[in-house]
């Protein structure tokens, strides 16, 4: 626009072409002044992370405070709801589920607020300093001027510092929920589905209902009977999945032939225990955590418990894995701790 700027201190006139080559000149020192102390903030943060030194903002980490040092300490309101967090992800439930349970609960976050984020959870799930450890360098600045970081992955070096603070989560517990989080992966990609439980408190079966000829899961649909009667059956996923078109032939079954079906085999676990109790005490000595913790708590549930006799949803998550349909009226009911029972169903 034909205005000049004039810096006094420097004596630079921007219309003035000597202005302008000093003036990038300046720009050039400082644009590497700054990328200089950068690279000493970086080299000195670095130094610390290799000493198991380090700092970080608890604003928004749900669980933990500060000191005057910069350790982490424990916050004790706060402590329960990640004990929770963790007991409710093993009991079957997805963070999606316990992100529901937590608003409705009005259990309060971080921020004093009742609105939680599945991620969130997830992150906290997965975020090693609930055992008491700190993996450090997980994120590193990309760019100093613009300041924009990213998540390392494995382009600089990682610190891991064990036994950094006090732990919230035991290491075991920690541990098993990893196993968990892979397992339930593999089960997502085995039976090509999305979700795991996705819609439990409606819809308990939801992703655990298995085709015993094509593994996929199987589908709530509504029907409507002659009578006027409203019917929920369970029915391939992969049987229409092209419109018009059979795909898998496998038969469909009703949901109360399915809750049938769980209560009958879960009774069998419990009237025969003893049976069952070699099997858990060898689990017991699994070097795989979490085969160990599932034969811990069948040992407890089965424990001079009666036998069901109606749905428990909370319970079924807690212990039931999947139910597989095969063509010939066979269910196959799988439990958490690997046990199978049997099941034959006589509806037409």
């Amino acid at each position: 626009m034909g205005i000049g700027i004039i810096f006094e201190k420097e004596n630079i006139n921007t219309l003035d072409a000597k202005g302008e080559v000093l003036l990038t000149i300046l720009s050039s020192l400082a644009q590497d002044e700054s990328r200089s102390i950068s690279e000493n903030c970086t080299w000195g943060i670095r130094r610390r992370f290799e000493t198991g030194k380090h700092k970080m903002s608890t604003k928004r980490f749900l669980g933990y405070d500060t000191d005057e040092t910069g350790k982490l300490v424990i916050n004790r309101t706060q402590e329960p709801i990640v004990i929770r967090l963790y007991q409710e992800f093993l009991d079957g439930k997805t963070t999606d589920y316990i992100k529901r349970i937590f608003e409705r609960e009005g259990v309060k976050n971080w921020d004093g607020g009742t609105k939680w984020q599945s991620t969130t959870l997830m992150s906290m799930l997965e975020n090693e300093k609930y055992k008491g450890d700190a993996l450090l360098q997980k994120s590193y600045t990309v760019d100093f001027l613009t300041k924009k970081r990213t998540q390392n992955k494995g382009e600089i070096q990682m610190f891991y510092v064990e036994d950094d603070h006090d732990a919230i989560i035991s290491k075991r517990i920690w541990e098993c929920v990893q196993l968990e989080i892979k397992r339930r992966k593999k089960y997502l990609e085995e039976h090509g589905t999305n979700s795991y439980s996705h819609r439990s408190e409606s819809n308990p079966f939801a992703s655990k209902i298995i085709c015993g000829d094509c593994n996929k899961v199987f589908a709530r649909k509504g029907w409507r009977s002659s009578t006027g009667v409203d019917r929920k059956v369970w029915q391939c996923s992969e049987r229409y999945k092209v419109k018009g078109v059979m795909g898998c032939a496998n038969r469909h079954v009703e949901e109360k032939t399915l809750i049938k079906a769980y209560l009958m085999a879960w009774n069998v676990l419990v009237e025969n225990r003893e049976d069952f109790m070699e099997q858990w005490t060898e689990q017991l000595q699994s070097e795989n955590l979490l085969e160990g913790y599932r034969a811990e708590k069948f040992i407890e549930y089965t424990d001079g418990a009666e036998p069901l006799t109606e749905m428990d949803t909370d319970f079924m998550l807690k212990t039931l894995d999947h139910i597989k349909v095969f063509e010939d009226g066979t269910l196959l009911v799988v439990f958490l701790d690997g046990t199978e029972i049997e099941c034959k169903n006589e509806e037409e």
